[in-house]
């Protein structure tokens, strides 16, 4: 503390009357500017002397502005555009020494009155109401990024991928059945069910980008029992149909189609470089019902063979959306896009 300053202080401190500390003084003691130019700054900011602006805020605190309000908190000096400009005791205080401190508390509270008092609890009030309407415009703008974002990823997915988000599936996928238990699938069926799970995340990470975390909530059954070793399509059926009976097939995941794995997995030295084909079977296909249509189903045994790729987004959509029937199925896996995919052995995805 400045030696001019410290007798100021210790004056004031011996002083039985505070009245008679005069304002010019307060200002030095409050590290605020003269009251010529104090009064000069807060006119030019708010049209107010430093007294008429405390009046104001005695009178009617709601009409201060946010100008207004920081200048009585922070001083004449505070500018708008530097956030905490101004005069703080709390900044200047950091420089003094265990006697000064001791000191600036005891002026401090000498001079402290309950006008002053109540003119900052009013101004720090207003300042409280101006912070939450920053906070609430902050937290509106935070929201309509956060929707337009939504929007704009809504409107880039294609329909039936936005159908599969609305919808929140807890778990989605199919029950999957191995026919093949002879030496050595053991390691095939593993290595199978791995190229499975990496399919998904391929398909929702790399072509459906945004589509991602429905790759989380893909919960296939896979039934793996000895007893199904070679097992014909009424077998797997009455399996599957026995298992729908009992309850044992999860929410969501499809109970009017089974898929099956005829090999226990890949032969090609490198699985990751082609797509296995699966069996996608109606479980409740019969022979002997009539034709539902004019068309030449003939060769049509209640099963079609897809890419495996196609099994996590075209077919199980079909049976979310109920958007094809069985025969339809037949039709664009025979005469289709599918139909190319199945001859050509490669990786091709739904459009």
């Amino acid at each position: 503390m400045a030696p001019d300053l410290k007798a100021l202080f210790q004056r004031v401190a011996a002083t039985a009357d505070p009245t008679s500390v005069t304002r010019a003084e307060r200002n030095q003691i409050y590290r605020l500017p003269p009251p010529d130019e104090e009064d000069r700054l807060c006119k030019e900011k708010t049209g107010f002397t430093m007294d008429e602006l405390k009046k104001k805020a005695m009178a009617d605190p709601e009409t201060l502005t946010e100008v207004e309000t920081f200048i009585i908190i922070l001083g004449a000096t505070h500018d708008v555009h530097i956030p905490g400009s101004g005069s703080s005791t709390l900044l200047w205080k950091m420089g003094l020494v265990d006697d000064e401190h001791q000191l600036a508390r005891q002026v401090h509270h000498l001079l402290s009155n309950e006008y002053d008092i109540e003119v900052h609890r009013r101004a720090q009030k207003r300042a409280r109401a101006f912070d939450d309407v920053k906070k609430a415009r902050k937290a509106q703008k935070r929201q309509e990024l956060v929707a337009a974002q939504a929007a704009r990823i809504r409107a880039s997915r294609p329909q039936w991928v936005n159908h599969m988000f609305d919808a929140q599936l807890p778990q989605w996928g199919f029950v999957i059945f191995r026919t093949a238990y002879s030496e050595g699938t053991d390691e095939k069926w593993r290595v199978f069910n791995g190229i499975f799970g990496t399919t998904v995340i391929q398909v929702f990470h790399k072509h459906w980008r945004i589509a991602a975390s429905l790759s989380s909530t893909h919960v296939p059954i896979a039934v793996s029992d000895p007893l199904l070793e070679a097992a014909d399509l009424e077998t797997l059926r009455q399996r599957f149909k026995a298992m729908r009976e009992r309850n044992e097939i999860p929410n969501r995941i499809a109970t009017d189609c089974l898929l099956v794995a005829d090999r226990a997995g890949p032969s090609e030295p490198d699985p990751w470089q082609n797509t296995l084909f699966l069996r996608a079977v109606n479980p409740d296909y019969d022979a002997s019902a009539p034709n539902p249509s004019d068309e030449d189903l003939s060769g049509y045994e209640g099963v079609i063979t897809i890419p495996l790729p196609k099994a996590v987004d075209w077919l199980y959509y079909c049976f979310f959306a109920n958007s094809e029937d069985w025969e339809t199925r037949y039709k664009v896996v025979k005469g289709g896009a599918a139909e190319q995919m199945v001859s050509t052995g490669s990786i091709c995805f739904l459009n």
